[in-house]
C-alpha cells in the first residue's frame, strides 16, 4: 500500500503528538462524551481528513451506531447507524480484529459503504477495531475517512491501531468507574434499607415492652420492663450513632462516643437534673464490631450514673480515652456521684458491662474511691489507629479524673 507522497517524518512527528495530548485526555476526562469527540477531532486533524468517527457495537452485537465523530453534518452523530455483516468494511474489522483499509471505496467491491459515507464524498477508509476489556465484546469501530482517494499509509494503519487502543483503555477506565459507583450506590441503599428495617424492628420491640409495662402497672416487673425499654432505646441510639454516617469498614471514636455520651444526658435530662458532662477523647478510628459493644459500655455506665449516682440530681459525668502502653487503649467513664455501694451485688447493668468488655478482650477496673469510676484497658488491632503521640511509658497509669 503506496499512499500518496507525503512528509513521512513531520507527520510521524505529527502523530505521536496526537497520541500525547489524546492519552492525556483520556487519564483525566471522566466524560466518555468528551473523549471520544476529542479522539475523532484529534485523530482527524492528525491524518489531515478532518472526517473520522467511532461506532458503538450495540447490545445486539448486529449494529453499530456513529457513537461520537468530527467534520459530519447534522442527523449522523448519535442516529446513523451501519448493520455488522460480511458486507460491513466496521463489520469486518469487529470479526477479524484487523484494520480494514478501502483506499477507493467507489472500486472496492468487497464491501457494501453505506449512503452517508457517499453523500459526503467519502473516497477512502480505514477502519480499526477498539477492543474490549479482559475478553468483554469489541466496543466498536475508530474510522477515519478521507475525501481523498489512495490515502492511507501502513504508518498511518500502525498509528491507528495505537489510537485505538489508547480509545479502548479510556472507555475501560470509565466503564469500571461507572460500575464502581453503581456498586457503592447499591451498597448504600442496601446498608440505608438495612438500618430502616433495624429502627422499625427495635421500635417494635420497645412498643411491646411499653404495652407489657403498662399492663404490669407499678409492679417490680413494670420497673425491670422499664429498664428494658431503655437498653433498647439505647441500642437503637448506638445504631444510630454508629451507621448514621454510613461508614461500614472504620468509625471515628471521638465524634461517635462524643456524640452518645451528649445524647444519652440530654435524653435523661428531664429526669437527670444539672448533669455536666466532659468528654476528653483521642480520634481512634475502630472497626464498627468492636464499637457497638464499647458504645452500650458508655450507655450502661452513664444510664446508671445519672440514675443512682447523684441524690440532689446534680453533678458531672466523664468519659476519656485515651493512649495506654505497649500499643493499648484505656477508656474511662467516671461520675462524682456517691460511688458504688460497699455491697456490691453485681446488677445487670455491671453484668452487662463485664459481658461488653469480653467480646472486645477488654479488662475491666472499677474504682469507687471519689464517685465511681470505670475503666477499660484493650489492645489496638491491626488498622485500628489512634491520632495523639507518643504512649505513656510501660508502668505508668493514667492520672485519676478529678470530679
Amino acid at each position: 500500500m503506496q499512499g500518496t507522497n507525503r512528509d513521512s517524518l513531520g507527520e510521524l512527528l505529527e502523530q505521536q503528538q496526537t497520541l500525547a495530548r489524546f492519552g492525556e485526555l483520556a487519564l483525566k476526562s471522566n466524560d466518555l462524551d468528551e473523549i471520544l469527540t476529542e479522539a475523532c477531532r484529534l485523530v482527524g486533524s492528525a491524518l489531515h481528513t478532518n472526517l473520522a468517527k467511532i461506532l458503538e457495537l450495540q447490545k445486539d452485537r448486529k449494529t453499530l451506531l456513529v457513537r461520537a465523530g468530527f467534520g459530519w453534518g447534522p442527523g449522523i452523530v448519535g442516529k446513523a447507524t451501519i448493520a455488522v455483516g460480511p458486507t460491513s468494511s466496521a463489520g469486518h474489522a469487529i470479526s477479524t480484529g484487523e484494520p480494514v483499509v478501502s483506499n477507493e471505496i467507489g472500486r472496492d467491491d468487497r464491501f457494501d459503504h453505506p449512503e452517508f459515507l457517499k453523500r459526503a464524498g467519502v473516497r477512502a477508509a480505514v477502519n480499526t477495531i477498539i477492543i474490549g476489556d479482559d475478553g468483554q465484546p469489541p466496543y466498536g469501530v475508530l474510522e477515519v475517512d478521507s475525501r481523498t482517494p489512495d490515502r492511507f499509509t501502513e504508518d498511518d494503519i500502525h498509528f491507528l491501531r495505537t489510537y485505538a487502543n489508547l480509545v479502548a483503555s479510556a472507555v475501560a477506565r470509565l466503564r469500571m468507574i461507572g460500575e464502581l459507583r453503581r456498586e457503592a450506590e447499591e451498597k448504600a441503599h442496601l446498608l440505608e434499607e438495612l438500618q430502616h428495617r433495624v429502627r422499625n424492628n427495635l421500635q417494635a420491640m420497645i412498643s411491646l415492652v411499653r404495652l407489657q409495662q403498662r399492663r404490669a402497672g407499678g409492679s417490680e416487673a413494670a420497673a425491670e420492663l422499664a429498664t428494658i425499654a431503655q437498653r433498647i432505646e439505647a441500642l437503637g441510639l448506638v445504631h444510630q450513632k454508629l451507621y448514621a454516617s454510613g461508614e461500614v469498614a472504620q468509625l471515628s471514636l471521638d465524634a461517635y462516643l462524643g456524640e452518645l455520651s451528649a445524647s444519652l444526658v440530654q435524653f435523661r435530662a428531664p429526669e437527670a437534673g444539672n448533669i455536666g458532662l466532659v468528654v476528653d477523647v483521642e480520634d481512634m478510628q475502630i472497626e464498627p464490631r468492636r464499637a457497638l459493644p464499647l458504645g452500650l459500655i458508655v450507655n450502661e455506665f452513664i444510664v446508671n450514673s445519672l440514675k443512682h449516682a447523684f441524690d440532689h440530681g446534680n453533678g458531672t459525668i466523664g468519659i476519656r480515652l485515651k493512649a495506654g502502653p505497649s500499643g493499648t487503649v484505656r477508656l474511662t467513664l467516671w461520675d462524682d456521684g456517691k460511688g458504688l455501694p460497699q455491697q456490691r451485688d453485681g446488677g445487670l447493668g455491671m453484668q452487662l458491662i463485664e459481658g461488653f468488655a469480653q467480646q472486645i478482650g477488654a479488662a475491666v477496673e472499677w474504682d469507687s474511691n471519689h464517685g465511681t469510676q470505670l475503666t477499660l484497658t484493650l489492645q489496638r488491632e491491626q488498622g485500628e489507629a489512634l491520632s495523639v503521640g507518643d504512649a505513656p511509658p510501660a508502668g505508668k497509669a493514667d492520672d485519676r479524673i478529678p470530679g
